[in-house]
């Protein structure tokens, strides 16, 4: 990895390697997403990270207990990236798969994932969340956790209102100069 942290509290180490992906667990919304994802997570949770950049949230998933990620990304540097971040971290390569592509556009690549997953992490710009929270509610087994950010605090209310019309309440909100995470169930 490029940074090395010391571990006094004898935490999970991730170790991620950015390349030119976003995902470097500094930016406040990975950082937010990652606490929402740590108390949300079950052993053996089934994960679909939307917008993957590193793979950080999958990965991050995987380390603590998850059994299975699925990770999506638009750009194929950011799925390579994720790929080489998932062997960095010995994490069994038929257990974590990544896929490049636009779920809203692709077809093929929307039925590809199909799945009911335990968890969907989304660190994506607020037009994007929107345009997405049908494929959430389509993917989500019933119950299950959406994480979302990437969200500007004044577009927060915005993003969840749209969300929660797909059939989702949210159950807890986090902001952090100027950005939010939110997490919702699905109904």
């Amino acid at each position: 990895s490029w940074e090395n942290c010391e571990n006094p509290e004898n935490r999970t180490v991730l170790e991620i390697d950015p390349a030119s992906s976003f995902g470097t667990g500094q930016h406040h919304t990975t950082r937010l997403c990652l606490e929402l994802l740590e108390k949300s997570l079950c052993r053996g949770d089934k994960i679909l990270d939307l917008g993957c950049g590193s793979g950080i949230l999958s990965i991050g998933a995987m380390l603590l207990g998850a059994e299975s990620a699925v990770a999506v990304d638009i750009e194929e540097n950011a799925v390579q990236t994720a790929i080489e971040n998932a062997e960095k971290n010995h994490i069994n390569p038929e257990k974590y798969t990544a896929y490049c592509g636009n779920i809203i556009s692709d077809k093929e690549l929307s039925e590809k994932i199909e799945g009911s997953y335990d968890i969907i992490t989304a660190n994506i710009v607020a037009d994007v969340l929107i345009a997405m929270k049908d494929f959430f509610a389509r993917y989500l087994r019933k119950n299950g956790t959406l994480i979302i950010s990437g969200i500007i605090e004044e577009r927060m209310h915005e993003v969840t209102d749209a969300v929660e019309s797909a059939g989702f309440s949210s159950q807890e909100y986090n902001i952090r100069e100027g950005w939010a995470a939110v997490r919702l169930i699905k109904n």
